[in-house]
């Protein structure tokens, strides 16, 4: 018979083997995740994909990101809200990330999630019980964390080996770096510099692929172009830089007025388009009225004075059955704006 020394030898041996098999599908696992990042085509094909491939390759209840609130995440929460990414995502206090995560630079696991709420998404707080905070870094700063949580207790608990959580870590941070500043080179083609709005070449990309997603969808397409009344006067009388901050604001003032698949484009000047998917023309006239008042009732401060700023616009709607071209739509809403100037009184 084997001695015991034998049996517990050989007991050894067999566990040293299926903890290697594990570890090799988990390696296998790290490496398809890898190649499914290498492949997005844009941030948001990016969030989406290592999101779903984490949860569903490890067999979790959810997957999310916390980034902390510092310029180059807002940023990179606003593209991922304009390219219509479902990932989960939060934007919390740089102070607070680092109080809770203790600045590490390494997963940190933890089974009692309480201390942790800020950083798990409300409707999730209930069914999350233990989650693993895997850092991300973009040129040597910590910008936040993608968060693994599991309702199972157990899952995650601080003395637990991190080799592979590391290891998925730093693949992320690679792979968002990566994609961002590929995002970056893209934006400085189709981004107007002042505002940060989309450029009239971009928006014509962008139209074109909204005319024909709505023949497909049998959905109606609005087009509203915007000119600021006076522009020239505010030059003139404040400055170029004054005129730089009334686009600005008018820019974000509309653009907080703007659905999620709403899209707003510096035209040309001080002359701004908004597609707006599914909206009629009746629609779309409350819509810019929306507007008006809301520049009227949010004057800009130029030099601790309130100016208020107004436009004229002109709609064009089309119905998903009629063949409208892009120039054909671009025209009547032009024709349209010209025609509020001229009714204007002088």
């Amino acid at each position: 018979m084997p001695s015991s020394d034998h049996k517990h030898a050989t007991h050894r041996l067999e566990a040293l083997i299926q903890q290697a098999r594990r570890n090799e599908a988990i390696a296998a696992k790290l490496f398809d995740i890898e190649l499914d990042m290498l492949r997005a085509a844009e941030l948001s094909q990016f969030a989406d994909g290592l999101t779903e491939q984490v949860r569903d390759r490890f067999e979790l209840d959810e997957v999310w990101f916390a980034l902390t609130d510092i310029e180059d995440n807002r940023r990179i929460l606003a593209l991922l809200g304009e390219q219509g990414g479902l990932s989960e995502r939060l934007l919390v206090s740089a102070v607070d990330f680092l109080r809770l995560t203790e600045n590490s630079d390494t997963p940190v696991l933890r089974d009692n999630i309480r201390p942790l709420q800020t950083l798990v998404p409300r409707h999730l707080r209930s069914r999350i019980r233990s989650l693993a905070i895997l850092p991300l870094q973009m040129e040597g700063r910590l910008i936040g964390a993608l968060i693994l949580g599991s309702g199972d207790v157990t899952r995650y608990q601080p003395e637990m080996e991190s080799f592979f959580l590391h290891q998925l870590a730093i693949k992320a941070s690679a792979g968002l770096t990566s994609i961002w500043a590929r995002e970056q080179l893209r934006l400085l083609a189709t981004r107007d510099p002042l505002t940060g709005l989309r450029n009239r070449r971009d928006m014509e990309a962008v139209l074109g692929q909204e005319l024909g997603r709505s023949q497909r969808q049998e959905q109606p397409l609005a087009l509203l172009f915007l000119d600021l009344d006076d522009f020239k006067t505010v030059n003139d009388t404040w400055g170029h830089e004054a005129g730089d901050a009334c686009l600005v604001h008018v820019a974000r003032r509309m653009q907080s007025l703007m659905r999620r698949d709403d899209s707003l484009f510096r035209f040309a000047g001080d002359e701004f388009i908004a597609l707006l998917p599914g909206q009629t023309e009746e629609r779309t006239e409350q819509i810019a009225s929306r507007m008006q008042d809301d520049l009227k009732s949010n004057p800009v401060t130029i030099r601790g004075e309130a100016v208020s700023v107004s436009f004229s616009y002109g709609i064009a709607c089309i119905r998903p059955e009629t063949n409208t071209a892009t120039e054909e739509l671009l025209r009547l809403a032009d024709q349209r704006l010209y025609e509020m100037k001229r009714r204007a009184p002088a």
